[in-house]
């Protein structure tokens, strides 16, 4: 049943997301001809410089559609969270709330697939944004000398002797990953907890959604800060910071990233079950339809 209903909000997503997503990547194509490809490599410039109103309308032509791109760019970004507090809020706090919890399925599953759909989804659009900036390059810098450039032997050579200084770099890498992760599916789950808290008052309930979300902040950063203050302070921590100076460079920084990755990572699962767990109990027990 989770699957079905994460193929239900995919198919509810994507008919949105989906016609903006093309039209970044059109736009990125067009501006990689004649827009900032075009104003970086003169190739339009020089083609129509015998024309009198040839670098004048190239110049408008540009102008327009670097502009056209960023805007589209801002649009899908924007968009995209609009789409993910949207699906949430409607599915399962408004009207459509009373369909969704007549289904023979449980609120955390409800909760879970909404969560996953968006964050899939807000992937994609940071994916998209990423291809269409390789598109620019691609046009500015010309295909061959980007191509030249990453199977350069000198840059491989840079690469792999600073990877064999660092061996455990794979899993630095997939430490990042699984902190990219949870750092994601926290900001989700923070927007949908406080949203579940904001829909207990009685009236102005997206406003009081608004003011949750800020007091949340606010008393995790409070948090982070004592936690700080507190580590600072222990003899064993200050013994351990104190070890870690005396070691090789690399080694030691490292040792730092491994922990910070691990540390944070290990802090987002905790916030993440509050905010999940928190928002399940809120929409099980004391769920108040509009």
């Amino acid at each position: 049943m989770f699957g079905k209903l994460c193929k239900y909000e995919f198919k509810s997503i994507v008919r949105t997301l989906a016609p903006i997503y093309l039209a970044v990547i059109v736009i990125s194509i067009l501006n990689a001809f004649m827009g900032v490809g075009s104003l970086v490599n003169g190739y339009y410039n020089n083609l129509m410089s015998g024309l009198n109103f040839g670098s004048g309308l190239m110049g408008l032509i540009q102008s327009v559609s670097v502009i056209a791109y960023f805007g589209v760019l801002i649009a899908m970004s924007v968009l995209t969270l609009i789409i993910v507090i949207q699906r949430f809020y409607k599915g399962l706090l408004c009207d459509e709330g009373y369909l969704m919890f007549t289904l023979p399925v449980k609120p955390w599953q409800l909760i879970a697939a909404k969560g996953t759909v968006a964050f899939v989804m807000s992937l994609a659009s940071f994916l998209t944004a990423m291809v269409s900036i390789f598109i620019l390059v691609l046009g500015t810098a010309g295909t061959s000398k980007v191509f030249a450039a990453l199977t350069d032997p000198q840059v491989l050579d840079v690469i792999n002797s600073g990877l064999a200084q660092v061996p455990s770099w794979p899993l630095l890498v997939f430490e990042m990953i699984i902190l990219a992760i949870t750092g994601g599916l926290v900001k989700l789950y923070h927007m949908y907890f406080s949203m579940a808290l904001g829909h207990l008052a009685n009236k102005y309930r997206v406003m009081m959604s608004v003011v949750a979300f800020i007091v949340i902040s606010m008393i995790f950063s409070f948090i982070n800060g004592l936690l700080m203050i507190i580590m600072a302070n222990i003899p064993s921590f200050q013994a351990f910071i104190n070890r870690i100076d005396t070691m090789p460079d690399v080694q030691g920084i490292s040792l730092v990233m491994h922990l910070t990755f691990i540390g944070s990572a290990i802090y987002n699962v905790i916030l993440l079950v509050i905010f999940f767990f928190g928002t399940e109990r809120i929409l099980s027990k004391r769920l108040n339809l509009e």
